[in-house]
């Protein structure tokens, strides 16, 4: 049994299911795609990274925003 069913692996999506896992709920994530990140996914080819759905930029001045990011990548 799930508390939430989430359709989509985007980046709404991963950050709902995480801090609702944290929140000690459980997700059922479901996509169609044989890859997780929705639009923001990317490919390696030959050492370079490619932006397979179009280039994508993160923006904020937020500081709480910016330290949740970095804890999962550095920018």
């Amino acid at each position: 049994m799930y508390d939430y069913v989430i359709v989509g692996s985007g980046l709404f999506c991963v950050v709902f299911a995480h801090e609702m896992k944290k929140a000690g709920r459980k997700c059922l994530v479901l996509e169609r795609r044989t890859h997780v990140g929705g639009n923001v996914y990317c490919e390696e080819k030959e050492g370079i990274r490619i932006h397979r759905y179009g280039a994508h930029i993160f923006h904020t001045s937020n500081k709480k925003v910016w330290n949740y990011v970095n804890q999962f990548v550095e920018f």
